[in-house]
């Protein structure tokens, strides 16, 4: 075994009871922690300078060396384990293809950052999905935004779900969690950005609306939308058309429509 692994053979062992605790929404939030799984998802969290604290990988898999060496290089504490245990980690109650998990810190920003950050941000107002959450995070980043608001009362984004759906983006997207939302958008909006709301009702279709880097664009919950009362906060309602049959676009691609609007607007397309 190479120096920088250490062998867990039991539930006992304290690494293990660290990243179990994980696996709850009370183990994190008291941690201020949570797991990231697979190869990929640890290299994308090295490569963020995400802190990564402790790893676990599948005995008797053969790690890559750039990925060990990047791992030692890191200072990161490694241990190697059956999949038994690395399924107990998880909180699942089947087998899994995941070989490697690891730790790393919750880095939550402040609302009062966010509008600094550059660029358009994506507010998300009672998404219930947890899996929608870590699309949302992931469509946020590919679509330009700077950084997500969420509502306290959205699905959390460190749960093993979000995480994955995010693809990595929760690693580098700055994130806030607002327990007044809209308090914090008359602070957005304070600070320079116009608030944006979206409503298959709006007045204003997409491609009349002043989308830009200086706005927050407010997606609402998957079922009811966005709330009256951050409508009557925003200033400007928009519409997505929509053909056919169907009443709405699901949240996350709304989501990534708005953010590419901002973009062409910012541009300068027709």
């Amino acid at each position: 075994m190479s120096a920088w692994l250490e062998a867990i053979d039991g539930v006992k062992h304290p690494a293990l009871r660290r990243a179990r605790a994980l696996a709850t929404p009370a183990g994190r939030a008291r941690a201020q922690q949570f797991l990231i799984e697979g190869d990929g998802l640890i290299r994308q969290a090295l490569a963020a300078g995400a802190g990564v604290a402790e790893a676990f990988l599948l005995a008797g898999v053969e790690v890559d060396a750039s990925l060990g060496e990047s791992l030692a290089r890191a200072g990161v504490r490694c241990h190697t384990l059956s999949r038994g245990l690395l399924t107990k980690i998880l909180g699942t109650g089947y087998d899994t293809s995941v070989t490697a998990v690891a730790i790393v810190p919750m880095r939550l920003s402040t609302v009062e950052a966010l509008p600094g950050m550059g660029g358009p941000l994506l507010v998300c107002e009672r998404i219930q999905d947890p899996r929608n959450v870590g699309v949302l995070l992931r469509t946020a980043e590919a679509g330009g935004a700077k950084g997500a608001l969420l509502s306290a009362d959205c699905a959390e984004p460190f749960s093993r779900a979000a995480v994955r759906s995010s693809t990595g983006s929760i690693l580098r997207l700055p994130l806030a969690v607002s327990d007044d939302l809209p308090r914090d958008l008359r602070s957005l909006h304070a600070a320079g950005l116009r608030v944006i709301a979206t409503s298959a009702r709006a007045p204003t279709p997409i491609r009349a609306a002043r989308l830009d880097r200086r706005c927050a664009i407010v997606v609402g919950n998957e079922s009811e939308g966005v709330s009256a009362e951050t409508m009557q906060l925003a200033d400007d309602t928009v519409a997505i058309p929509v053909a056919g049959g169907a009443s709405s676009f699901n949240v996350t691609v709304a989501a990534g429509i708005l953010l590419y609007e901002s973009r062409r607007g910012e541009a300068g397309e027709e």
